[in-house]
């Protein structure tokens, strides 16, 4: 007689379970599209500072795209129902980030503030979001520096003009 194979969850199953949760894809993507959003905004930047505003036009574009597309993921997964409960919350914060809400600077350290307390609910438990909240607060801390250097960059320039 053949042994019949167990359908019991074990341990050893559970880091996949979680990979294939359709909120953690979800935010998976939109943390993927927020890092190509900073990035597409300092492309932009660097290029208006090096060769002028009109030759930027095209990472102009490109930058409104990917905040585009980064916003509507947001909105995304803020209208999806069986999103993690720290998830959506993070999704909250990061929405305040979006160019639409022109984020200052003391916003942004606000929202990461937010976004560490929601990751360090989460140190000592291994929960499977902790993850994604850290990189979550890494992207904030990088569009917050990033906000930052430009601003720097743009006064340091206004002034020896």
């Amino acid at each position: 007689m053949a042994a019949k194979p167990s359908t019991t969850l074990s341990r050893a199953t559970e880091p996949l379970n979680s990979l294939i949760r359709l909120d953690r894809l979800e935010f998976r993507k939109l943390l993927d599209l927020y890092f190509e959003a900073l990035r597409a905004d300092w492309v932009y930047h660097e290029t208006r500072q090096k060769v002028g505003a009109k030759a930027a036009t095209d990472q102009g574009h490109a930058a409104a795209s990917a905040w585009s597309a980064c916003t509507m993921s947001l909105l995304l997964l803020q209208d999806m129902r069986t999103v993690d409960p720290d998830l959506r919350a993070a999704v909250e914060v990061l929405l305040k980030t979006c160019p639409g809400e022109m984020p200052s600077s003391g916003d942004l350290m606000r929202c990461g503030t937010e976004m560490l307390a929601l990751a360090n609910k989460h140190k000592r438990s291994g929960s499977d979001v902790l993850p994604l909240l850290d990189e979550t607060f890494c992207l904030l801390e990088a569009h917050h520096g990033n906000q930052a250097l430009m601003s720097a960059q743009q006064a340091a320039r206004s002034g020896a003009a």
